[in-house]
C-alpha cells in the first residue's frame, strides 16, 4: 500500500470508522544512534523523536489519552465524547523509565506498562524504585506474567502460579489493584481467559491487530514498529478498515505457524526473541 493510499485511509469519515478504541503497543525506546546498532537494531524500538511525534499526532487529532480502567462502553455518549486512544508498554525495559515517562510526563499523558515480575531490577529492566516513582506521577503498571513465557503452553498448575504470583508482587509493590494481564508472544485461548479471569484479572490484552471493545474478555492492541510512518499512524488512530486491515491479514497469517513453533521448539523461539527484541 502506497504512503498516500495510507494518507487518505486516516482521514475517514465516521460512518467507516471501526468501532472500538486503539490501544497502541510499544516495546521500547531508544535514541536514533542506538537504533540499528546491536540488538536494538529491529522493527520493535521506536524513536524518541517518533514518539514524541506521534503524541503530537494524537494531540492534533483531538484525542484523549486514557488507561484501560477508565474506558467505558459507552464512553462516547458520556460528558467526555471524544474519541480515545490507550498507550502500552511491554516487557517492562529500563526505556519505559529513561525515555518513555520523561516524554509521557512532558505531554501530560499517562500509559500502561506491563512487567514480567521476575525481570523487575535485571539489568536492563526496570527497578521498583521506578516503578513507584513513575506510579506516583499517574502511570500504571499492569502484568506481563511473572516469567516471559508462553502462558498457553504451560500446565494449569504452572499456568495459575504465573498469573497469581505476577499479580501478588505486583499488588504488594504497588499498593493498588492490578486489574489486566498482557500475554507474552500474543498467544492466548480459553483457558488462559479463564484462568485469569479466575485470579482476578479484568481482561487479557492480545495483539490482534484491531481496535479493542472496552467490555470484552480479551482486548485487542496494535504493535507500533519503528517503521511505522505518520500517515500509518494516522490512520490507526482513525480506527481506519484500511490501516487495520492491512495489519490484521498479516498478523492472522502468521499467527497458527507461530503459535506451532511456540509448541513445538518454545526454548528456541523464545532465545530468538530475546536476541530481536
Amino acid at each position: 500500500m502506497g504512503t498516500s493510499a495510507v494518507a487518505a485511509a486516516s482521514f475517514v469519515q465516521p460512518w467507516l470508522r471501526l468501532a472500538g478504541t486503539p490501544v497502541l503497543t510499544y516495546h521500547g525506546l531508544a535514541s536514533p544512534d542506538k537504533i540499528g546498532a546491536g540488538r536494538l537494531g529491529n522493527r520493535f524500538w521506536v524513536s524518541r523523536l517518533q514518539f514524541e511525534n506521534q503524541l503530537s499526532e494524537i494531540r492534533r487529532a483531538g484525542v484523549a489519552i486514557k488507561l484501560l480502567r477508565t474506558l467505558r462502553p459507552s464512553d462516547s455518549t458520556r460528558e467526555d465524547n471524544r474519541p480515545a486512544v490507550v498507550l502500552t508498554f511491554d516487557d517492562g525495559r529500563v526505556s519505559d523509565y529513561e525515555v518513555a515517562f520523561p516524554v509521557l510526563a512532558q505531554a501530560q499523558a499517562r500509559a500502561e506498562f506491563f512487567l514480567n515480575t521476575a525481570n523487575v531490577g535485571k539489568p536492563g529492566f526496570l527497578n521498583w524504585q521506578q516503578v513507584n516513582e513513575m506510579r506516583r506521577a499517574g502511570m500504571s503498571f499492569q502484568s506481563h506474567g511473572h516469567h516471559h513465557v508462553d502462558l498457553c503452553s504451560l500446565p494449569l498448575s504452572e499456568l495459575a502460579r504465573q498469573l497469581r504470583d505476577s499479580k501478588r508482587i505486583l499488588e504488594e509493590h504497588l499498593q493498588c489493584s492490578v486489574d489486566f494481564l498482557a500475554v507474552p508472544y500474543g498467544q492466548f485461548n480459553s483457558r488462559l481467559i479463564s484462568e485469569a479471569r479466575a485470579t482476578g484479572y479484568r481482561a487479557v490484552c492480545t495483539s490482534r491487530c484491531w481496535p479493542a471493545r472496552p467490555a470484552a474478555d480479551s482486548i485487542n492492541r496494535v504493535p507500533i514498529y519503528g517503521y511505522t510512518n505518520i500517515f500509518e499512524f494516522r490512520g490507526l488512530l482513525a480506527c481506519s478498515p484500511l490501516s487495520y486491515g492491512k495489519r490484521a491479514i498479516p498478523y492472522a497469517m502468521k499467527y497458527v505457524p507461530k503459535h506451532l513453533l511456540m509448541r513445538v521448539w518454545p526454548e528456541k523461539v523464545a532465545t530468538w526473541r530475546m536476541q530481536h527484541e
